[in-house]
């Protein structure tokens, strides 16, 4: 696999982040104020125990976790011939119209992430989606901006997403109106435009000789079997990833999935028990909630998200494996050859994060953006952007984004409004050229992208999205 340079470059960051804790001075703000915390000075030891320390944060864990679930999924898929040979089925029905499977990933990607967020779930489909790209003849880089580039597109223009429009509104109390919803659709909208144009331009080669280029493109195996398993199991893992990673409650407001969890968890049958304890035998009748007993503990619908779809593709890979009469012993070996090529992208995904982890122990992000807002008294775009550029840098992910950049940029005095559209755009954008960006990490790691190739192909984007952003960021300032 190409080097991505990014692994080199994340080292110099979080160096980088130790060097700033020397120089600025750690503080948190809370409840509309700053309070000083003075110097956290981090030191040569305190290096290596966040670094590692990082991987063992329970939330990045259930990342890392995912995606070797699905290197192991797919690791097996290779391993039935039927797997590329639904690729080249596709590949060949598309024939003459590869610009409109394109748009439709992207379209797909793009609404996905705006109205559900379901993050690094949608990668248990990504691999492959970019099978058919690059078995099309796209180029790599047209792969990854057709499919994370298109995540992130959503989350610039993020509707009703729980983790990012939702979680910034909720987190600067902000009241849903037509005025918002609106600017959150055009800038979906004219994000989305912006990248189908800069799709349109990519180019493909009639020579496609993407053995060496994909990571799981699948083998050529003749065989009695049919491809239906495989449509079926990418079917009910797509159904389940709708029903138990969609926030019903806090995005919809329906609460049908958690009443028939319960319903179900406390069903209670009068069964007979037999049971020895240290004080003997204790036999009888007794009623038992069953389904909860059997099942777990197991959320509601609504509730889940990397631990349990992690299960649902471990579950699915069994499902194949009898499906194509693969044996227990061969089925485990390939697993762990699939799951052996996704090593290094969720390590290197894992090491985003953990940027998140130095700039949260050193503190010292509040303090530099304090600073850059207090040169002008008033709301002004461009520091405030600023801020939320070094913010989202720093970040990396809306969930500690809403916690340590947001309610500063929130409590300055400008509608709430603004700071969400502002806040979600620069998040998005930042992320599509960071290093420092997971999506694009995993996006890069995966494909064997450099990061330097990566940066000339997508910095006009990046550029014509900022503009987009700050231009319906003003338009909100002139209207309301």
């Amino acid at each position: 696999m190409k080097k991505t340079g990014l692994f080199k470059t994340l080292m110099f960051v979080l160096f980088g982040i130790i060097l700033l804790s020397w120089i600025f001075s750690a503080s948190y703000f809370t409840e509309g104020e700053l309070m000083e915390l003075g110097m956290y000075q981090l030191g040569f030891i305190d290096f290596f125990d966040l670094f590692f320390a990082s991987f063992e944060f329970q939330y990045f864990l259930q990342i890392l976790i995912l995606l070797l679930s699905v290197g192991a999924f797919y690791g097996v898929l290779n391993k039935t011939g039927k797997y590329r040979a639904w690729i080249e089925r596709i590949v060949n029905n598309f024939k003459g119209a590869e610009f409109v499977f394109l748009l439709i990933v992207a379209f797909a990607i793009t609404a996905l992430t705006s109205i559900f967020d379901y993050g690094f779930n949608l990668f248990i489909f990504i691999p492959f989606l970019i099978s058919i790209i690059l078995a099309m003849g796209y180029e790599k880089t047209t792969a990854c901006l057709a499919t994370f580039g298109a995540l992130l597109i959503g989350t610039i223009g993020s509707t009703w997403g729980a983790k990012t429009a939702a979680l910034i509104g909720d987190t600067i109390a902000l009241e849903s109106s037509t005025t918002l919803s609106i600017a959150r659709l055009a800038l979906l909208l004219i994000s989305l435009i912006i990248l189908v144009i800069f799709l349109a331009k990519a180019k493909r080669t009639k020579i496609v000789n993407n053995e060496k280029e994909d990571m799981f493109l699948g083998e050529k195996i003749s065989n009695k079997y049919s491809i239906v398993p495989i449509i079926i199991v990418f079917s009910l893992l797509f159904v389940l990833m709708v029903l138990g990673c969609t926030d019903w409650v806090s995005t919809f407001k329906l609460e049908v999935f958690e009443n028939i969890h319960k319903t179900i968890m406390e069903f209670e049958v009068n069964l007979p028990h037999f049971n020895i304890t240290t004080e003997g035998v204790d036999a009888g009748m007794e009623k038992i909630a069953i389904f909860g007993k059997l099942l777990g503990n197991i959320t509601a619908f609504g509730n889940w998200y990397y631990a349990e779809m992690s299960i649902m593709v471990l579950v699915a890979t069994m499902v194949i494996m009898l499906f194509y009469k693969i044996k227990l012993s061969n089925g485990f070996e390939y697993m762990t050859e699939g799951a052996k090529k996704m090593v290094k992208p969720a390590l290197l995904v894992v090491l985003t994060y953990s940027v998140i982890y130095f700039a949260g122990n050193s503190m010292f992000y509040p303090t530099i953006a304090s600073l850059i807002l207090g040169i002008t008294e008033k709301f002004n775009l461009f520091f405030s952007a600023i801020a939320a550029i070094l913010g989202s840098f720093l970040h990396v992910d809306t969930l500690y984004l809403v916690n340590y950049v947001v309610p500063q940029l929130a409590a300055q005095e400008v509608d709430g409004i603004i700071i969400a559209i502002l806040t979600q755009g620069i998040y998005g954008v930042t992320m599509l050229v960071a290093p420092t960006s997971a999506v694009i990490a995993l996006g890069l790691s995966y494909l064997g992208i450099s990061y330097k190739e990566w940066f000339k192909k997508v910095w006009k984007l990046a550029l014509c999205l900022f503009a987009t952003v700050i231009a319906t960021t003003i338009v909100l300032m002139i209207i309301l």
